[in-house]
This record gives C-alpha cells, structure tokens and sequence, in this order.
C-alpha cells in the first residue's frame, strides 16, 4: 500500500506550530503524527509526504526516509497529516472511497498517478463526497491539549514492558501497575509518582530529580529531566532532551526545549528550541471565565470556545526572566521577549522585547547555531535558507 500524508489548506489553523512544521509533526501524548503513521505501516508498505512548497527542502531533510513532494503521485491512500491515526481509525478506512470528519476531508483515495500541481485541485473536488467517520483531527493548536488524556490512556499500551528503572528507596507511588519506567531512567530520592488518574511514561535515559511530583497522566521523552521540586500537575507531553521544572499541567512541549525554573505553564503548547526564563508565568484563565479569543496572525481573532488556554510558542523563542503571559497568547518563531507587565497577545516572529522591534537576524542565527552545538547538532543550509525567506517577508 502506498501511504500519501498530507497537508490541506487548513495547515496555518495549527500556527505558530507550523510556522517551520509540516502538520503531521504536531505531537498529542507520546507521539507526533508521523510517528503514529509509520508504525502502522507494514514494511512492504511506502510513504510520500505532500507539504507547502517553502517547507519541502526542511522535511526533506528531516525525513529522508520519504520521498517528500514528488513531482508524480503514486496511487494509493492519502490522510490528513493533522489527523491522529491509530490502528482504530485506519480500520475505518476503504482505500477507495474519501472520508471526512466535520466538513474536514482526513482521507482521500488516489485511484491514479497524479502529477503534484494537481493535488490541491484533488482534494477540493474529493470532499464533494464523502463519508463522514469519528476521527481525532486537529483543526486548531489547542485541540491536541485537549485531546490529550485520552491518547496519554492510549499509548501507554506502547510502553507496557517498562517495568524497570534505578528507583531510589523513598520514591512514593500511588497506583504503580500504571507506571511505565524504561530500564535507563533514573528516578531519585523523595520523588512521587501518581498514576492514579492516569499513566506515567518515562522513557529511556530520563532523570527525575530530587522531589519532583509527577501526576498522570504524564509522557516524558528520552533524554529529558525532570528538575528538582518540579510540580507536572497532569495532563502533560514532553519530547526529547527537554530540562522542566517549576509548575506544569495540561502542555505539551516538544523536543529541545526548556522550562527549567520556577513559575507556571498551563494549558499551553511549545515548540522546539524554546527556553523559558526563569519565573515566567502565564494565564490560562481569565478573570471573569468567559471563553478566551485568540489571534492566530495579527488580522485573524477568533474565539476558541475553550474556558482555559494559555501560551502557544513557535520554535526558536525565548522568554525573559519573571515575563507574564496573558490568556491566549501567541508567540510566533524566533522571538525573544521581555519586559514588565503583561506580554501582547500576539508576538509577531523575530520580534525583540514586547513587539516593537525586530530581532538581528544574523545575531538570531548565532544563537541558534551555539545553541543546537550544544545538543551536537548543526543548523542546516535549508533550514537557515528558511529562516531567512521568512525573516525577509516580515521585513
């Protein structure tokens, strides 16, 4: 079966996030949505990844596995990229017909080879007819916070066979059959793991330091450490070789990134490359409970019907010691903020302080350079190509 993930119109909907992203890289619990994609494929099964043109030399990169993009599309199956499949779902499926969830078209049949400039013209024409089918598709940011304790119930199914872990002697547990510990992690002294409303996943090469509280339920990815005294409140997925202290609940946070310090991150959703300062706080509540609006760009406001949402950050960003976060903010990529009071709702990408100004692109990509050397890891040429295109049509 040839397997075609793709992006559809709606792929800005899911910003800052995929400012730099493809949507299929959004993450909800463990995972992101390739990942869930490429392990229910059998090996003599093929994917091609269908993007926006300014992303293919990036995804190209991060997926070489894939033929990204190909000028000729082979037959197959084609799904959404901002859907979460799982083998439930994709059972639903006959790769001859389409299938759509909510007026949004999540799968599409390709009966033929189709050249790449008529793919966009197919999918409009497919969602004409379809059959609609109960799926989790992600039509904004904040619907994977949302979604998230019940995927985290989910996929600790995937982590069944962590039973291990150096666990020091005082470590408190309530209800440790839902506890998953790989062999590497490390969990110290005067720690407690509740799994009473849900799984605690820890994964390969984790430290949870010294008197941490972790409630699930908690996904935490390899190579991250969980920093003494931490409070993570539930509801909660970190990626890869992340630093988290200070008070979490309802986040996701995504691979390199830190929040190593007191203060408090809730109902919110994190890049990657993004370091929160010390004390940075943020609202995801407002003060007379009424449902909180948004603003996706500086000229898009809508309301998302939700009572609690607090910060969406794009990659690259940075946020100053003691900095506020009002309800509902967007920070875009590259921005690095600071100042007193209450932060702007909207944070335009490379922005310096508040908004006002704009950031020194070449003094951004040093930073970004000592940062990812840090982590033996280079920034590419298509990667900084990017970065510059888009520096360039915000100035």
């Amino acid at each position: 079966m040839n397997y075609i993930l793709f992006e559809d119109y709606q792929k800005d909907n899911l910003a800052p996030f995929t400012i730099n992203h493809a949507s299929f890289e959004v993450r909800c619990g463990a995972f992101t949505n390739i990942e869930r994609v490429k392990w229910l494929m059998n090996e003599d099964d093929k994917l091609s990844l269908i993007v926006q043109p300014e992303l293919c030399a990036i995804i190209r990169e991060r997926y070489p596995e894939y033929v990204v993009n190909p000028d000729i599309i082979p037959k197959g199956l084609c799904l959404n990229g901002a859907t979460l499949w799982d083998r439930e779902t994709l059972d639903k499926i006959n790769p001859h017909q389409n299938y759509s969830r909510d007026g949004i078209l999540i799968a599409m049949s390709l009966e033929d080879e189709t050249p790449l400039s008529e793919f966009t013209n197919r999918v409009k024409s497919a969602i004409q007819v379809t059959l609609d089918i109960s799926a989790r598709h992600f039509s904004y940011l904040w619907d994977t916070i949302f979604a998230q304790h019940d995927v985290l119930l989910q996929d600790a199914d995937a982590f069944i066979s962590n039973r291990g872990g150096i666990i020091h002697q005082s470590v408190i547990y309530d209800t440790v059959d839902n506890v998953f510990i790989h062999d590497t992690a490390k969990i110290s002294a005067g720690v407690i793991l509740d799994a009473s409303k849900g799984p605690i996943i820890i994964d390969e090469n984790v430290v949870v330091d010294i008197g941490a509280l972790v409630q699930g339920p908690v996904y935490i990815g390899k190579n991250s450490k969980i920093n003494p005294g931490a409070k993570l409140r539930g509801n909660i997925a970190i990626g890869t070789t992340c630093k988290v202290g200070g008070e979490v609940e309802d986040v996701i946070i995504h691979a390199y990134s830190n929040k190593q310090h007191d203060g408090f991150l809730g109902h919110s959703y994190i890049g990657e490359w993004v370091n929160i300062g010390a004390n940075t706080n943020n609202s995801d509540l407002k003060n007379n409970y009424s449902t909180i609006r948004i603003n996706l760009s500086k000229d898009l406001e809508i309301n998302t019907m939700q009572q609690f949402l607090g910060v969406l950050i794009g990659d690259y960003s940075k946020s100053g010691i003691s900095t506020m976060f009002n309800s509902g903010t967007v920070v875009g990529l590259g921005a690095n903020v600071f100042g007193s009071d209450f932060q702007p709702k909207y944070i335009e990408s490379f922005s310096w302080g508040g908004g006002e100004n704009q950031t020194d692109f070449d003094k951004f990509i040093e930073t970004c350079e000592r940062v990812k050397s840090r982590r033996n890891m280079e920034l590419t040429s298509a990667e900084r190509k990017f970065l510059k295109n888009l520096y360039s049509q915000l100035n």
